[in-house]
């Protein structure tokens, strides 16, 4: 197995077999974008516009909705969703040339992309997560309560959307993971009851899902914070990969219930995250994520809440996973 590439080694975890090494998600997954939905640069705002018209302004801790301060928002009132829906006529884009540019776009950020060397991620967005993009945290949550129909609605024409441009671009280009996108908790609970997410925002989900399953790819959600109660309903819409799957989370119940592959499990509230951490510091939070989770298989490693703020720190655990990860079952 010391042969194999750093492709089949993490195709070996995410089909829930013994890798020769604990992978790194950073170094061995490359994300790929839908091209029709990459944000754009207003150049006299300096926003980022999306796909529906948000604002978004870059930090160092990644890009946020501009509305989070300037409190305009796209939408305030949910029963006019059409109003904002893209108009997309899919018959007059050229899809293979979507895909070579989503491929070229990752091939620039990544300096090197080569499919027997890179699982390939393809992130559509969110559902959930454009909902309160649009309207903000308080007008989506005041949505699900006040006007659960339309709201379903509009959810639901978001995953036609994605379903549509999947089907299309996978012509041409084949991923291994399909990912969406949606915040629905933070570090203590869910931002709506277990009951409102099965109703309104589960069923968008699993019609993504199931369209990409269909097309041979595995279905990934990338959700911070704590999902324990509807972990349930993620296997049950077809998710296997949860990322970043966060440590305030039962991920070995996850792993040895539902099969359910952890990408994460380390603490970025732990002490290897803060500003002060030093080096045996951050990389003792490493070995810790590893061998908690490492042995019973199903585990890629990612420090995933690390960002650019820290850019030392982000070097050694990104060593320490890669020296520390490639030995651990050589132990």
């Amino acid at each position: 197995m010391s042969n194999i590439s750093d492709r089949e080694n993490m195709l070996l975890v995410l089909d829930g077999d013994q890798p020769a090494w604990v992978p790194n998600y950073s170094r061995e997954i490359a994300n790929i974008g839908i091209p029709l939905f990459r944000r754009t640069k207003d150049t006299v705002t300096g926003y980022n516009i999306d796909f529906f018209g948000v604002e978004f302004t870059s930090t160092v801790d990644g890009p946020i909705p501009a509305h989070t301060k300037n409190l305009q928002f796209r939408l305030t009132d949910i029963t006019k969703w059409r109003d904002i829906m893209p108009k997309v006529e899919y018959d007059t884009i050229n899809w293979e040339e979507q895909s070579h540019d989503s491929y070229d776009k990752a091939a620039c950020f990544y300096g090197k992309l080569d499919h027997k060397d890179k699982v390939f991620n393809l992130s559509l967005g969110g559902i959930w997560d454009e909902l309160h993009y649009i309207m903000g945290f308080e007008g989506a949550l005041l949505a699900l309560a006040e006007e659960p129909a339309e709201t379903y609605n509009f959810l639901m024409a978001i995953a036609d959307m994605y379903i549509e441009v999947l089907r299309r671009q996978s012509k041409y280009f084949r991923p291994d993971l399909v990912t969406i996108m949606d915040h629905i908790s933070n570090k203590k609970d869910l931002m709506m009851s277990p009951k409102t997410y099965r109703e309104l925002i589960k069923p968008a989900q699993k019609k993504v899902f199931e369209a990409a399953i269909e097309l041979g790819c595995r279905a990934q959600m990338h959700v911070d914070g704590y999902v324990e109660p509807v972990i349930p309903d993620y296997a049950e819409i077809g998710v296997s990969v949860i990322q970043p799957f966060q440590v305030f989370n039962d991920i070995e119940k996850a792993k040895r219930d539902y099969g359910i592959v952890c990408i994460g499990g380390w603490d970025a509230f732990g002490p290897g995250n803060q500003q002060e951490a030093d080096e045996e510091t951050v990389r003792q939070s490493v070995r810790l994520a590893i061998d908690t989770y490492g042995p019973t298989g199903k585990y890629v490693f990612w420090c995933s809440g690390a960002t650019d703020r820290n850019p030392e720190q982000l070097l050694w655990l990104n060593d320490e996973a890669d020296k520390y990860g490639h030995a651990f079952y050589q132990k």
